[in-house]
């Protein structure tokens, strides 16, 4: 399907008479589906095209169509609702149109003479069927024709158009003819469709106000072609905003331009300009930059980019300079722009110069792919030939002017830099993109020739982007914090650190390019490797801990915002929320973390039963085991929980605050002494004087230094008293998941214990107490031990013997038997260690003993804690205390948790699968629409890239998206076959374990996929969710055998047959087997010997696979 195109019917037959036929010559075509084509045609214009101001008239048509088989006002709703300027796919959801649909299509089949559908025999009938006149555009031919009814003698018969085109196709490898019909509307109703399309669309955009202004009043008027971009940069108040926010996600400008907007740059208004002309008027020279960004991948029109080109891409470029200089020669070289001329013109070169960059980038790269690569030896030299290729390029292109020929002053370099700084932050930020896309390609095949040089050079290439994204002027967000904390985020002082990084940089890529071609010739053995070294992983980094509490610092705040801004919608909310915990936990954890890491100063803001339950809560969720999931699925229905949850959640971000403050200026005081250290280094390289700026930037480290000790201070002075947070609906969610009592459960049973119980408990306490400090007790007291009769007796015995060998050894009296003792415990083979503390003396084995019998209370602490206990412990718990029947039911159901009951796998796999299809696919009609058709590789690239457009826009969606597919992982994880399923295979940081990234977070992927592409990660994930979807049967079916096995026992049957038949299509199936549940063992031994080894017996009547109709 295609989105709908505007069609000037005139241009094919200008002898047809529009106006005398009453059609209109100005259309647009409406796609449907392949099947059925010509009904869905029919039906959608015949209704849609309905006059509603008109009254009775939808009525009428819908009664001539289908009778008064549908509701009349649900086919009104479905088909107001049906916009395919906003849409395309959502009609073919409705269930009301596809019954309207469906019985029309057999109203038609009444009607032929043949079964046989075509369309010159059912064209005919169905305009006799609705007195229709119908207009068929055959686009191959360019000819129009009109189909009229039998009996046309009504001077007032509604007219429809039907757009025929025929292409060439193949179908099982075989060529084929493909004939397909669509359906054409009016270009006014269009206009006022694609109204309400734009309505929706820029709803919560920027744009909005601006296209209100100028967009509407032109739709208003029917103008048949709207430059959406060139119109709004045209308006000279606020165009960089409005036009940069379209382009921020090019799903946005991909949709308006489906609504039969304009928003390809390249395009020419009336004029001869594109849009690049009126951005260069603009005083944002970023701004012609995210135009050109967009063009130069061609509008994302294939899923190849200057990243991964190919022909198309290429030779765009050559496009784009062509345009460009069109635009210069149009203009007399800008001339026009008066004061701004020599300005545009320097940005007009420097994206001149851009272009040229990625065109001979893009040359060399596609080049190096038609390579072979047969052995590893030849892809290592491949992908080394890839990265030198993109270094040396960029050593080229690094710098405008004459800066490179000559010794320049310091404030010449900073001039040029000044004056070209879009160039070089554009240019930098691209080779950042390509030179990551790249190098763990080249890390996974290629030997480092020195250690630490592949990490060294990716911890400069982040250093550069991380500095251009803090101290430039376009990041306000970064700016207005640093005002609320008293700096002066337009300094100087902090526009010089991006230079500074930029030439640390390019002295490590010229580094890294001589020691990768020194030893040019390779050995295969020697220099390749096959997969990524973790030293390698581990390397970029290790030195950098303020760039790891950055991260650290940014991803708690993103997932508590998110838990904090989700409305309370299903499920979603549950796990966004889960999601936080689940960082909150993560972010406090110290356990292998530097001294100095952020993550102390995190801890300081709660006590130690908090900070407990945080962590606790967090281990649990990210270690679930397959008994607890059921557990987890049951609490996520408690909404009033959750939200008790959610205000906790409020509550720590508020603490959080000061020392996020504290981290801003970490960053910024650590950003500003590497800066130090670079100019110092490049005054005595350079010999250029920078002692005034190097005075300025320590004074201004020094003002950093004291407000964060400042604010560390007053942390300090807060301290945890002061912000007392308690967390109870995070405990209690948290026992829940572990299996225990609810708090009010254990107070009630607690409650049930006899004083007299709990009088014997203390004084057997006591009792430990009197013995452990040496004082002489009376045998007596003994008896108030919970054990048997004989076994008080024995202690009571041992006791006294205890103390008459303790009243001979004062008196001297065995001092003799204690030296040959002494002499005998020499020779023993045993030590001491190894007989155990119990027998190290008489006093000290009695004690133990005491200590380690069993009570009551400490079996019942025991069974709340989730302890195992034993028969004899849970036989003396109930002789000494009569629970009541209810307090004996909660406590049985806690001892069976306890034991860990092997848990139903793939039933749980299952149930996340169910809620990930639900929020991912079933809440979007597009998505589902494309998820129930793909077919290609090609197709499911789209799907993927619609999922992950909206992983962007809908934190609540990421959020919610990681907690499922966290859970489907740690599921999978009990089988190691799965271990594919779980390791990153993408270009960034191929081999990764996704899941403790996700559980865990990690600095080096999520900053490179934060600033250079962050689009990697989410695709990634993307992709495992749909393998899910696509063995989701699989894993149904294999869960219906178990159960069916269980419960009946019996022979196999067809339907065991039919299911083994759906779980064979999924090549998996063997891995997913071995989730099935281990007890009973003889079911899942029935189960896997009918898979593996039953024959299916043959059907006495045959079977016909081709049976079933292609109709429906």
């Amino acid at each position: 399907m295609n989105f709908p195109k505007r069609h000037d019917l005139a241009c094919y037959d200008g002898k047809f008479d529009f106006e005398g036929s009453g059609f209109c010559p100005q259309q647009w075509e409406i796609s449907v589906r392949q099947k059925y084509c010509i009904i869905w045609s029919v039906v959608l214009s015949y209704l849609k095209s309905t006059n509603f101001a008109i009254p009775g008239q939808f009525e009428s048509r819908l009664k001539q169509l289908i009778g008064n088989e549908v509701d009349v006002e649900l086919a009104k709703d479905a088909v107001k609702d049906f916009n395919p300027f906003f849409n395309i796919h959502k009609c073919f959801f409705s269930e009301t149109l596809q019954d309207i649909c469906k019985i029309f299509r057999k109203l038609l089949e009444k009607k032929r003479e043949t079964k046989e559908r075509k369309a010159s025999q059912d064209l005919p009938i169905i305009s006799s069927m609705l007195h229709i006149k119908i207009l068929i555009v055959d686009l191959n031919e360019k000819k129009l024709h009109v189909v009229e009814p039998e009996d046309n003698s009504s001077l007032n018969l509604d007219r429809i158009t039907l757009i025929f085109k025929e292409h060439a196709t193949e179908i099982n490898g075989k060529p084929t003819s493909l004939k397909r019909f669509n359906f054409g509307l009016d270009n006014d109703l269009c206009c006022k469709l694609r109204k309400k399309a734009l309505e929706i669309l820029l709803e919560s955009s920027v744009i909005k106000i601006k296209a209100d202004e100028e967009i509407l009043p032109m739709l208003d008027r029917g103008e048949k072609y709207i430059n959406f971009v060139i119109t709004l940069l045209k308006k000279e108040v606020d165009r960089e905003s409005s036009v940069s926010s379209l382009y921020e996600s090019w799903y946005v400008a991909g949709k308006l331009s489906d609504a039969g907007f304009e928003t390809d740059p390249r395009a020419l208004d009336s004029d001869g300009f594109s849009a690049f002309y009126y951005a260069l008027q603009s005083s944002d020279d970023s701004l012609v930059y995210i135009l050109y960004r967009y063009a130069a991948n061609n509008c994302y029109e294939t899923a190849s980019t200057f990243r991964d080109p190919n022909p198309s891409i290429i030779s765009n470029f050559s496009k784009l300079k062509e345009i460009l200089s069109s635009d210069c020669a149009r203009s007399r070289n800008f001339e026009e722009f008066g004061d701004r001329a020599e300005a545009t013109r320097v940005t007009f070169q420097d994206l001149q110069t851009f272009n040229e960059f990625l065109t001979q980038v893009s040359q060399g790269i596609d080049g190096i792919r038609d390579k072979p690569e047969k052995s590893p030896l030849e892809v290592a030299i491949k992908q080394r030939e890839r990265i030198l290729l993109i270094l040396e390029k960029y050593d080229a292109f690094y710098s405008v002017g004459q800066i490179d020929s000559q010794p320049i002053s310091e404030e010449e370099l900073i001039e040029n830099y000044t004056k070209h700084k879009t160039y070089y932050n554009n240019l930098d930020f691209t080779v950042a993109l390509l030179f990551f896309d790249n190098i763990f390609l080249l890390k996974g095949v290629l030997k480092s020739p020195r250690e630490g040089l592949y990490s060294e050079l990716e911890s400069s290439f982040l250093l550069s982007a991380i500095t251009n994204k803090y101290f430039t002027g376009d990041n306000t967000r970064n700016g207005m914090k640093l005002k609320d904390l008293g700096f002066d985020s337009d300094s100087n002082h902090f526009s010089i650190i991006p230079l500074l990084e930029r030439l640390n940089l390019r002295e490590k890529v010229r580094s890294f390019c001589s020691i990768l071609k020194e030893k040019w010739e390779l050995d295969e053995e020697k220099d390749t490797v096959r997969c990524i070294p973790q030293k390698e992983i581990d390397g970029m980094l290790s030195n950098y801990l303020t760039l790891k509490d950055e991260f650290l610092i940014s991803r708690l705040d993103h997932y508590m915002k998110t838990a904090l801004e989700t409305a309370p919608e299903g499920l979603k909310q549950i796990f966004v929320i889960e999601r936080s915990l689940q960082v909150i936990g993560e972010s406090i954890n110290i356990e292998e973390a530097n001294p100095s890491s952020i993550r102390h100063l995190l801890r300081k803001c709660f006590p130690d039963e908090t900070l407990e339950v945080l962590k606790k809560t967090r281990n649990t969720l990210s270690h679930l085991k397959s008994f607890q999931f059921p557990l987890k699925f049951d609490i996520e229905v408690d909404t009033n929980l959750f939200t008790i949850i959610q205000s906790e959640i409020r509550n720590i971000k508020k603490v959080f605050e000061k020392v996020f403050d504290i981290q801003r200026i970490r960053l910024i005081e650590f950003l500003i002494n590497r800066g130090l250290e670079s100019v110092q280094r490049f005054q005595e390289d350079a010999g250029i004087d920078m002692h005034t700026l190097v005075l300025s930037m320590k004074n201004f480290g020094v003002t950093f230094r004291q407000k964060r000790s400042e604010l560390e201070g007053f942390l300090d002075q807060t301290g945890t008293d002061g912000n007392c947070v308690i967390v109870p609906g995070i405990t209690k969610f948290w026992r829940k998941l572990m299996g225990f009592a609810s708090r009010a459960q254990e107070d009630k049973i607690r409650g049930e214990v006899p004083s007299k119980v709990k009088s014997r408990v203390a004084a057997v306490q006591e009792l430990e107490q009197d013995l452990d400090r040496g004082i002489v007790v009376d045998v007596d007291r003994f008896d108030n031990l919970f054990l048997k009769k004989k076994d008080i007796g024995k202690i009571k015995k041992e006791y006294t013997k205890y103390l008459k060998e303790e009243f001979a050894a004062e008196t001297g009296e065995l001092s003799k038997r204690k030296e040959e003792s002494e002499a005998r415990s020499h020779r023993s083979s045993k030590t001491e260690s190894e007989v155990g503390p119990g027998h190290q003396s008489k006093r000290a084995g009695l004690l133990h003993k005491i200590k380690n019998s069993s009570n009551p209370l400490n079996t019942l602490d025991s069974i709340f804690e989730k302890n195992k206990v034993s028969e004899s412990q849970l036989k003396l718990l109930h002789e000494e205390i009569p629970f009541s029947v209810e307090s004996k039911k909660i406590l049985d159901a806690i001892i069976e948790i306890s034991k860990g009951p092997c848990g139903d796998n793939l039933a749980n796999l299952l149930n996340r699968i169910e809620h990930l299809y639900r929020i991912s696919v079933d809440e979007q009609f597009d998505i589902r629409f494309l998820w129930e058709r793909v077919k290609s590789p090609k197709a499911k690239q789209y799907l993927v890239y619609k999922i992950v457009q909206r992983y962007f826009r809908e934190p609540s969606f990421q959020a919610a998206l990681e907690t499922l597919l966290f859970d489907c992982v740690g599921i999978l994880k009990n089988n190691e076959d799965f271990r594919y399923f779980w390791l990153k295979d993408s270009y960034l940081f191929n081999g990764i374990d996704v899941r403790n990234v996700l559980a865990h977070g990690d600095p080096l992927v999520e900053s490179i996929g934060d600033i250079l592409d962050p689009k990697d990660l989410p695709s990634e994930l993307v992709k495992k969710m749909l393998q899910l979807f696509e063995d989701r049967e699989c894993i149904e079916a294999l869960c219906n055998l178990w159960m069916r096995v269980k419960e009946t026992k019996k022979a196999p049957d067809k339907d065991w047959y039919k299911a083994r038949e759906r779980v064979f299509r999924c090549c998996r199936w063997e891995n997913y087997s071995k989730l099935l549940v281990e007890k009973p063992k003889d079911v899942t031994d029935a189960v896997l010997s009918f898979l593996k080894n039953v024959p299916e017996p043959k059907d006495k009547k045959g079977r016909n696979c081709n049976s079933e109709s292609s109709g429906t």
